[in-house]
């Protein structure tokens, strides 16, 4: 599964480059891979999942194989839930789900302590991974971790459905469980960046078609804001984020919240982006990460990659090629191959799409 056109530069070369201002040889190319690099080892989900060790061989695999532009490792979406008591579900091939939620009343939330992350719950085991992935590779590539954002944390907490009526109804609470949640993203993520690795976030029910901007505006913005103002003070810049689902309506909030780089969903055209908030933050984004990088062609993805280096590469703040969301797990290895090798192909700078024989 070797790829089939090589680079020019290591993908560490090439961030270092980009930050300084000096030439690369592409556009980067990242996506999450998640628990789809299990399958490179021939593991379960599961195991990769309780298994600093095999998490880090997983995924040193998949970046020998693919050598995409950053490693990441998490607690994602789940862990973090999870280290503050949430049950969840593990299967075999499948990423974990929750069981069942554990805040009821709003005592049960002052109960709540941000859980230690060198302690508490699978949480260890992502710095552990993240320490032997540096080992092997660090040199070659930047390596960061994700987290979920406080949105997300509160609802699986609370569970989604309650905790989307508490926005309106209870509204306390769903105040306090944030406040819960930026603090515990917080240290998390002060855990990591100590051991010098970045961080991002992903709010997938944060997304328009499940909350309306308005809600947005009163309830998260002013937790990301806090987050990615704790972070700057920290690091000089902010994190990263990721919502799933059609985002226009707060594109312009999401700037404002002082994150330096966000992923688009499919649902969010790139040339709107780029227009809309293109000369005040970095974009990535969107290669359909099912329809295309699931179930495509090799031409399938090699049109979706092309489409989405037209419309992307001349952000002003960067442009980042990735898929719009989280690799599915069972994504062929070949398809995420042939995107890279599409971005290889077409994304050399400078970038002149007028070129290319369709």
């Amino acid at each position: 599964m070797d790829p089939v056109i090589r680079d020019e530069m290591t993908p560490l070369e090439r961030a270092k480059a980009l930050k300084q201002g000096h030439p690369v040889d592409r556009i980067p190319c990242v996506s999450h891979l998640g628990e789809h690099a299990a399958g490179l080892i021939g593991i379960p989900v599961h195991e990769y999942l309780h298994s600093s060790e095999l998490m880090a061989k997983a995924q040193i695999t998949a970046f020998r194989v693919y050598r995409q532009d950053g490693v990441t490792v998490g607690p994602d979406l789940f862990g973090l839930a999870e280290a503050l008591g949430v049950k969840l579900s593990y299967s075999a091939n499948e990423r974990p789900q929750v069981v069942c939620p554990i805040v009821r009343h709003i005592e049960e939330v002052k109960n709540l302590e941000p859980p230690d992350p060198e302690k508490v719950g699978r949480l260890p085991l992502y710095l552990e991974a993240l320490e032997r992935i540096r080992e092997k590779i660090g040199n070659e590539v930047v390596i960061g971790t994700g987290i979920s954002g406080p949105f997300t944390t509160g609802a699986f907490l609370r569970g989604t459905e309650p905790f989307m009526k508490d926005l309106v109804r209870n509204p306390e609470l769903a105040q306090t469980l944030l406040k819960l949640s930026v603090r515990s993203i917080i240290r998390y993520m002060d855990a990591a960046l100590f051991r010098g690795f970045s961080c991002s976030m992903g709010e997938p029910l944060a997304a328009g078609n499940i909350i309306g901007p308005d809600l947005f505006r009163e309830f998260l913005k002013p937790c990301l804001k806090e987050i990615a103002d704790w972070y700057k003070n920290r690091t000089g810049s902010g994190p990263s984020l990721h919502i799933c689902g059609d985002t226009r309506l707060i594109l312009q909030d999401i700037v404002d919240t002082g994150i330096k780089s966000f992923k688009l969903d499919e649902t969010v055209g790139l040339q709107e982006a780029k227009e809309a908030i293109g000369n005040r933050m970095a974009l990535a984004g969107n290669v359909p990460p099912v329809k295309v990088l699931l179930r495509g062609s090799t031409k399938v993805i090699e049109d979706a990659v092309k489409s989405c280096i037209r419309k992307g590469h001349d952000t002003p703040k960067g442009y980042v090629l990735s898929a719009g969301c989280s690799v599915p797990v069972e994504t062929p290895p070949e398809n995420i191959i042939s995107m890279m090798n599409a971005v290889r192909k077409y994304g050399r700078y400078p970038v002149d799409p007028n070129t290319w024989v369709d």
